[in-house]
């Protein structure tokens, strides 16, 4: 006697029934452009503050950052570099403003200094506190005692 291997048409209905069900409650919330336009920028936003906070290291300068719903810029803060124009890593001059569907609920305005760390008032000292930016649903901290910048869920 020879068995027969292979799906019932029961399993092979209910596998297409789940997927239908999953097809229609994760596929337009996974394929909209407004998800991937409100990461894509927050992933712009603090890829930027990192590249300041690196900037006032190696430049040892004062490097301002603003991040609010016009946008986000960087520029040199008091001192040697003052009156120094930074461009992005792409060439575009700052600010560079959001997507039109792209909200920033929170932002900042801080300086990092020649150690990495948020200052008050261009002083070498640095402040403390934390400076929180908010991008759609997305946030991340920056530490303003060390200069870590921490990415939240």
């Amino acid at each position: 006697m020879k068995y027969q291997r292979g799906f019932t048409i029961v399993e092979l209905v209910m596998t297409i029934v789940i997927m239908g069900i999953l097809a229609a409650v994760v596929g337009p919330r996974f394929f909209t452009k407004s998800n991937f336009d409100e990461r894509f920028y927050f992933e712009e936003v603090l890829s930027t503050v990192r590249y300041a906070q690196k900037l006032a290291v190696a430049s040892a300068c004062v490097v301002n950052v603003e991040v609010n719903n016009s946008g986000y810029a960087l520029a040199y803060g008091a001192g040697a570099c003052s009156g120094v124009q930074i461009k992005d890593p792409s060439d575009k001059n700052y600010p560079i403003q959001p997507p039109a569907n792209v909200a920033v609920q929170d932002g900042m305005d801080i300086e990092f200094n020649s150690l990495g760390c948020i200052t008050d008032n261009s002083s070498v000292d640095c402040s403390g506190g934390n400076n929180t930016v908010t991008v759609g649903s997305f946030s991340f901290r920056v530490h303003a005692a060390t200069g870590f910048i921490e990415v939240m869920q």
